[in-house]
């Protein structure tokens, strides 16, 4: 099953089974993945050392995957785990550029804050990757193909470069230059 299937029946249609979600350390600080599940939170926590959960899906996607924000949020409190939340649509690039810069900062804050974050949208194949990129061009002092190279080393995954171009510059440029 492909997640653009039109359904005319409305009726959610989770896209990953009953699996855990599968996770990539991008760094110390960062993982990527697969959105959770409630029942997810506390393995993120106990397996993964998570702090922090970066949800990159809009209401869409909630609706898709058959998941309740305000559970979610609960069983991450419940377990001590921050919880942020910047919604992109899925599969769009304008919407990646249009809402990069609040993502950076969200992304940003938690990180700064100490937390170990898990950065997810559906899949974590676009969205969450190409955020990934972004936090390590902004403030890891690395040049968008050199984290393109650490974030595709860890995990599978087609980010969003020329939006990341358009908005750091050139693939070879580091924040200093």
């Amino acid at each position: 099953m492909d997640w653009w299937t039109q359904r005319f029946d409305d009726r959610p249609r989770p896209t990953r089974g009953d699996a855990r979600p599968s996770v990539s350390e991008i760094a110390d600080f960062l993982l990527v993945g697969e959105y959770p599940r409630v029942r997810d939170i506390e393995w993120l926590k106990r397996e993964h050392r998570v702090t922090a959960i970066h949800n990159l899906q809009d209401d869409e996607d909630l609706r898709i995957n058959a998941l309740d924000l305000a559970e979610l949020t609960a069983a991450a409190r419940r377990h001590g785990i921050a919880y942020a939340r910047t919604p992109i649509h899925d599969g769009s690039s304008d919407d990646v550029a249009l809402r990069l810069a609040a993502a950076l900062a969200d992304l940003h804050a938690l990180i700064a804050g100490g937390r170990r974050v898990y950065l997810h949208c559906n899949a974590g194949l676009n969205r969450a990757p190409t955020l990934a990129i972004a936090y390590l061009r902004a403030h890891a002092g690395m040049s968008l193909d050199e984290a393109l190279a650490q974030v595709k080393r860890r995990r599978a995954c087609g980010p969003f470069m020329t939006v990341l171009e358009d908005y750091f510059g050139p693939r070879h440029l580091k924040p200093a230059d």
